[in-house]
């Protein structure tokens, strides 16, 4: 279905005035080269897409290559492919020259927007301080309709399995959607129109800003916290609030606390200060390192655990490597009787053993569609082992894992389209979940309004602070 919308809603785009055009043999190369080397490395390919399905999206894109594309055409084409496997940590992007230029002098849409129930609101106009376009629907920009300008991006964007936040997450935020208008030949000026919060039809003339002029005005706006993690008390410590942004090996900006050493400081205050009640927050936490979500539970469980059941990687080497970035593979690798290799050495590998002092109280987990990665690998041990409470949105990541880890970077060689492919697939220690894939389900959810973002209202931390606040 994806596939179908983009190629039945592509031609609408104007042609882009820039790149040049690749010859045909050269673009089926780059298809064909993609195409293997996905088949032959990627061990969750056939996670949630059959083969004779996946094998049937790879026949009808090679189809369409019959005329030759620029690398931003080949890139419409093949997104959506890659986005058939349904991985979120596979996604092809433009050539590294285009991104760098992105990133430093392409005037962009200078709106951040939020996707809100199938609906593009503007959430921030970097152009004009007070902007009345604040708060108003997107209808469309440059004369296509914003509704087929968001079908091709869900399209196009990858988040594992049939979850159903992670997409409009993405898309919403980090300057996302004005990159992908770029991409799919919406260039500056913007003629925009859109709904305003009264109900009446607007329209608007706005020139492009480069993304460091933007993020000038970001800082000032929306500063970002800089520590990964964080924690608080309320209630003279009755609740403890938990906040993990990332997870990486320090959890302060100077690189002096391990995670695991806050960790350990945080749960010792909560045990002094008699915590009954435990708020983890990993909303908008994309990821990290795997071994602090496997930490963090440990302090939740009182009894060994297994967190990781295998991680497999098909192969040491592979074909496409030549066209490729890959750094050495993971230490303590080994291949076993099924031919593949299993990461044995890792360190969510095996029997893991609780950590001191043990959290024994309540448990309430805040997520959304920016919880991915390392963040759904604590969800779902946490919701597989009846730990939490579960608040907010359905996580973006799949329940029983992900392929991810030791990633080799494929620059295709004509086209210069980059395609980072994890090697290790991901099996979690769980079961029994019946939404095979999807990712965890909230107990409470929360819907949100763009008047609810606009005034910074909190309800899915009001809902916990409510629940735990009760008897």
């Amino acid at each position: 279905m994806a596939l179908t919308i983009l190629l039945t809603v592509g031609p609408v785009f104007p042609p882009l005035v820039c790149g040049q055009e690749i010859p045909v043999k050269l673009i089926q190369q780059d298809f064909q080269i993609m195409r293997h080397a996905l088949e032959e490395a990627h061990g969750g390919i056939y996670r949630y897409t059959s083969k004779a399905d996946m094998d049937r999206a790879f026949d009808r894109a090679y189809q369409k290559i019959d005329h030759p594309m620029t690398g931003l055409e080949f890139w419409r084409l093949s997104a959506p492919v890659v986005a058939h496997i349904k991985c979120g940590h596979t996604d092809i992007w433009l050539p590294k020259t285009v991104q760098a230029q992105i990133v430093t002098n392409i005037p962009l849409l200078p709106l951040v927007v939020r996707v809100l129930g199938n609906r593009v609101y503007v959430y921030r106009d970097y152009s004009s301080t007070g902007s009345p376009l604040e708060g108003s629907e997107l209808l469309s920009i440059n004369g296509v309709s914003v509704k087929h300008l968001l079908a091709t991006m869900m399209a196009s964007v990858t988040r594992d399995g049939n979850t159903t936040t992670g997409k409009p997450w993405l898309i919403g935020h980090n300057g996302r959607f004005a990159t992908f208008l770029y991409a799919l030949g919406i260039e500056s000026p913007f003629r925009v129109a859109c709904r305003g919060i009264d109900g009446k039809r607007e329209t608007a003339k706005l020139v492009g800003m480069d993304v460091p002029k933007m993020r000038a005005v970001w800082t000032v706006r929306d500063p970002e916290p800089d520590t990964n993690a964080e924690l608080k008390f309320l209630d003279d410590g009755k609740i403890a609030v938990l906040t993990i942004r990332h997870w990486y090996y320090y959890a302060d900006p100077e690189r002096k606390v391990t995670f695991l050493g806050f960790l350990k400081k945080s749960f010792a205050e909560m045990h002094e200060k008699g915590s009954g009640n435990l708020i983890i927050d990993v909303r908008d936490d994309p990821g990290g390192l795997d071994a602090p979500g496997k930490q963090l539970f440990s302090f939740l469980w009182d009894r060994p655990f297994y967190y990781d059941k295998d991680l497999v990687i098909n192969a040491r080497e592979f074909d496409f490597f030549k066209y490729a970035e890959v750094p050495p593979p993971p230490l303590g690798i080994e291949q076993q009787s099924d031919g593949k290799f299993h990461n044995v050495k890792h360190p969510n590998w095996g029997l893991q053993q609780p950590q001191s002092p043990h959290f024994a109280g309540r448990v309430f987990a805040l997520m959304n569609g920016g919880s991915f990665s390392t963040s759904c690998e604590f969800l779902s041990m946490l919701h597989f082992h009846k730990r939490a409470t579960f608040i907010g949105e359905e996580a973006a990541g799949g329940y029983y894992g992900c392929t991810a880890g030791w990633t080799a970077t494929l620059t295709l060689p004509n086209s210069k389209l980059v395609l980072p492919i994890g090697l290790v697939t991901y099996y979690q220690a769980v079961s029994g979940y019946k939404y095979p894939d999807r990712g965890v389900m909230p107990d409470y959810p929360v819907a949100y309004t763009i008047g609810d973002v606009l005034a910074d209202n909190d309800k899915d931390m009001e809902l916990a602070l409510s629940l735990a606040r009760s008897k």
